[in-house]
């Protein structure tokens, strides 16, 4: 097949509309589906001579495998097809474009929400068995859905790539990757996958996001061989996010922290839960074994949390009791007795962590805008009892429940805070005065306190008052 042309109909029903990015051995392109009438992203790799059925059966066989991740921070293809010996992947079209365009422009709560989505993504492939490696992670392959980010381009193994015929002058390459975004050990003689070598690019994103520029530049993880040490960020970012960069560019794979403890470490930053800047796991031997662990600090937390200003969020301090410690602990000692869990307990606990993530991603939209956001809470609180009801032992023992209940508090916080501030008005407009008393239904949900109860009370007697 020759190049793909526009307005060309490929495989009888995909219409070619925009070439949105080609490499050595694929097109992207933004299709319209002639049979469903939506737009759609098609991705046709063009090997250098046409496929034999067991390369399109090898094929096959690696979308089946990424298929059946289902995660929201992962891309979902749906669908595999041939045409003329032609792999060809469809999948959703987002239109906001990609982390790409917020290089050199991306705010503290931007950064720590996009390592939160990524490490979330490359946790479920790095946790499947056996383990998918990315191997690109960089900006231009995070896309951007709201306020949350989605990694694409992942799923073809280096041995489906050499079927493909990539490869430079010399023959075929056996290293994937783009350069300025690869590990130290990439550019090693006998270099082979490693989940630490995600992490690595994800430092390298995000330090150009939030610099403008590549820790290495061009080079990559070679300058490290070569004695170079990891440039400072500015000071304008928190030590604990440069800290945590600066432990994923580490130049020994076994000293960088692993993907579920950045996600972990992240949301509890995102939960405007405090902890202290030491470090955090790190995989020994990507068996399994951990080195160091998270130092939380413990505190007790106040039944009503303090109200969350309107005009400007603050960091409210809420503690983590000691048991929170502990569990972690004991989920690490377990870790390094290499007890296995079966396959219906790490189903059930990955169930719970997905209603759990999801949980974190309603919050998070509903405390960033204003349009649908009690709807945003409710969801939020559906998807956290979800999680919780599945009693989870591992799940239970573990930070998350603190980091629910972290969460329920700003919302009470919130939702409160908002009624306070319409109170007045309430006593004039209709509309406002329901809206009063939703938010004050909402936050009574959460935390049942007599203030709520007093506020809900007079609202109501306008209304006993006025009929």
């Amino acid at each position: 097949m020759s190049k793909l042309q526009q307005d060309f109909l490929f495989d009888g029903r995909y219409r070619l509309r925009k070439k949105l990015g080609e490499g050595g051995f694929s097109e992207v392109w933004l299709v319209d589906d002639t049979s469903a009438k939506i737009t759609l992203v098609l991705k046709v790799f063009l090997p250098s001579s046409q496929l034999d059925e067991s390369g399109i059966e090898m094929f096959r066989q690696e979308f089946a495998l990424v298929y059946n991740l289902n995660h929201p921070n992962l891309l979902k293809y749906t669908y595999f097809g041939v045409c003329v010996g032609h792999p060809y992947l469809v999948m959703p079209y987002y239109n906001s474009g990609s982390a790409e365009d917020l290089l050199g422009n991306c705010s503290e709560r931007k950064a720590w929400q996009f390592l939160h989505d990524v490490a979330a993504g490359l946790s479920c492939m790095h946790e499947h068995q056996p383990p998918i490696i990315h191997q690109d992670i960089k900006p231009a392959n995070v896309l951007l859905d709201g306020n949350s980010y989605i990694i694409t381009d992942f799923g073809i193994s280096g041995k489906a790539r050499s079927i493909l015929g990539e490869g430079g002058e010399g023959g075929v390459s056996t290293v994937q990757g783009t350069r300025p975004y690869m590990p130290p050990e990439k550019f090693r003689r006998d270099q082979i996958p490693l989940v630490a070598s995600d992490i690595w690019a994800l430092g390298a994103s995000l330090y150009e996001m939030l610099t403008g520029r590549l820790p290495f530049g061009g080079q990559g993880g070679e300058a490290q061989l070569q004695g170079a040490e990891i440039p400072p960020l500015p000071d304008s970012f928190s030590d604990d996010l440069k800290q945590i960069i600066m432990q994923c560019l580490l130049p020994d794979p076994t000293a960088r922290p692993l993907a579920t403890d950045l996600e972990q470490f992240a949301a509890l930053h995102l939960a405007q839960i405090p902890y202290s800047s030491g470090s955090i796991h790190t995989s020994g031997s990507y068996g399994g074994s951990f080195g160091s662990s998270i130092h939380i600090e413990s505190h007790t937390a106040s039944p009503t949390p303090a109200p969350v200003s309107t005009s400007k969020r603050k960091f409210i301090i809420i503690g983590i009791v000691a048991a929170a410690v502990v569990a972690i602990a004991a989920i690490l000692a377990m870790t390094l007795s290499g007890r296995e869990k079966s396959t219906s307990q790490q189903q059930q606990y990955d169930e719970t962590m997905a209603f759990y993530r999801r949980g974190v991603q309603f919050y998070q939209q509903g405390m960033d805008n204003t349009q649908g956001q009690l709807d945003k809470f409710k969801q939020a609180i559906d998807m956290f009892d979800s999680a919780q009801l599945r009693q989870n032992p591992e799940f239970r023992e573990s930070h998350y429940p603190d980091s629910i209940n972290a969460m329920r508090g700003q919302m009470y916080d919130y939702c409160l805070q908002c009624a306070k501030r319409d109170f007045s008005a309430a006593f004039l407009e209709d509309g406002i005065r329901l809206n009063v008393l939703d938010y004050l239904k909402f936050a009574k949900n959460i935390n049942n306190t007599s203030e709520v109860n007093a506020l809900i009370d007079s609202i109501q007697y306008i209304y006993i008052s006025e009929n």
